[in-house]
């Protein structure tokens, strides 16, 4: 929200509602992303015994764990974009996933993970809470240490309908942050978002987290970028 264009004595009070409605858009994304499960924790699953075309660690918040029985272990939901990676031939090795989770926590929770490949897909309740993107830079650099893997591709965040500037500069910055860091961007949450920069019909539930629908883009574009190397 701006002042633009009001009269002198009306920019207290719109600076102070603007304020106020910023707050509670940023409360209203943390409310939808707080842990409603266990925390996940970095693990093998079984699963990576059977390789097909590579394997993939993971990283994230509750985009990624979405309705995963146990994320770490490799029992993947329907929501996870994870489980459509998979579908791909992708073995999933294990990683790190919590809802609610900020690029800070996931730098302090995660570890190793044997893996061809690490993908992060992390940043919006960092946008929602207004972490100076620095912070969430460096986070992210932590991310790629502790998990050990050299071939790292960080994904675009998914549309924010509440604060759908945040998540453009943020997805921004991060495309400018891979390049200098030597990683892939992949811009996967384009199959999600429409023109003003918010979720498109069927893909989002809550304006926060992509629906099941939603997921299956997701996992398509990061698969195809796994496999295009």
């Amino acid at each position: 929200m701006t002042t633009n264009g009001r009269h002198p004595g009306a920019g207290g009070r719109a600076r102070r509602a603007g304020a106020a409605l910023a707050a509670a858009a940023a409360a209203s994304l943390i409310v939808g992303c707080a842990a409603t499960a266990a925390p996940d924790v970095t693990g093998t699953p079984e699963a990576s015994v059977a390789v097909a075309v590579g394997t993939f660690a993971a990283v994230g918040d509750s985009n990624t764990d979405a309705d995963s029985r146990d994320f770490a272990a490799g029992d993947l939901g329907a929501a996870s974009w994870a489980t459509y990676v998979a579908d791909e031939g992708f073995a999933f090795a294990g990683g790190w996933a919590e809802w609610g989770a900020t690029t800070e926590r996931m730098a302090q929770s995660v570890g190793p993970v044997d893996a061809d490949v690490l993908v992060v897909l992390a940043g919006t309740n960092d946008v929602a809470l207004g972490t100076p993107f620095d912070e969430s830079a460096a986070n992210l650099a932590r991310i790629v240490d502790a998990v050990g893997i050299a071939d790292v591709v960080v994904v675009s965040i998914p549309p924010m309908d509440a604060l759908p500037d945040g998540a453009e500069a943020y997805n921004a910055r991060l495309d400018d942050l891979a390049s200098d860091r030597g990683w892939r961007f992949v811009d996967a949450a384009a199959g999600l978002r429409t023109a003003d920069g918010r979720f498109g019909a069927g893909m989002s539930s809550d304006g926060v987290h992509p629906t099941a629908d939603g997921a299956r883009i997701l996992g398509a574009a990061i698969a195809a970028a796994l496999r295009d190397g």
